[in-house]
């Protein structure tokens, strides 16, 4: 893992196996979406810190300074990594280590809605949007690569806007 991108992109993968392993033993994906809704969020997180984190590793590594250029290729690198990694894991996690994942989900998000007294348009809409979301279709998956990409794209653009606007250093 020569460069900032490789290894800051390979260190959110791995940090979001882990995650998603814990989130499982702890209920978070079948018997507790309560807390589940909000833990799911920590991988992503994690992954657009790990982008900033990458882009000014990388600046560092250019004696203080980097171009927009520079740093929108690191990090449109780490979105990649993590973007096709977490499409595989998901899928292999949703499809085969935890198959109640989608319908527990769907379960709890229909239960809040019912407590809401949500009329019957509200409700399909929001089954429809759980279940294009939360896994199960070639374009659920789709549709996360894109995002997670996108959202990748967008925190390394402002990244690289302020690493590549930042002084360098004067030598002491």
């Amino acid at each position: 893992m020569k460069t900032p991108a490789v290894k800051w992109g390979v260190y959110a993968l791995l940090f979001t196996f882990v995650w998603t392993l814990i989130e499982h033993f702890a209920g978070w994906n079948t018997t507790n979406h309560q807390t589940g809704q909000y833990a799911r969020m920590v991988g992503a997180y994690v992954f657009y810190l790990f982008i900033i984190v990458a882009i000014f590793q990388a600046r560092a590594q250019q004696t203080g300074s980097l171009s927009f250029g520079q740093g929108m290729k690191t990090g449109a690198i780490v979105s990649l990594i993590y973007s096709l990694g977490v499409t595989v894991w998901y899928c292999l996690y949703g499809e085969v280590i935890n198959t109640q994942f989608k319908p527990t989900l769907m379960a709890f998000e229909k239960a809040k809605l019912d407590a809401a007294h949500a009329g019957a348009d509200a409700v399909a809409a929001k089954m429809k949007e759980v279940d294009m979301t939360s896994g199960g279709s070639v374009m659920s998956y789709v549709f996360l690569f894109v995002f997670m990409f996108i959202g990748g794209i967008i925190i390394s653009l402002l990244a690289s806007l302020v690493a590549s606007l930042m002084k360098k250093k004067a030598a002491v």
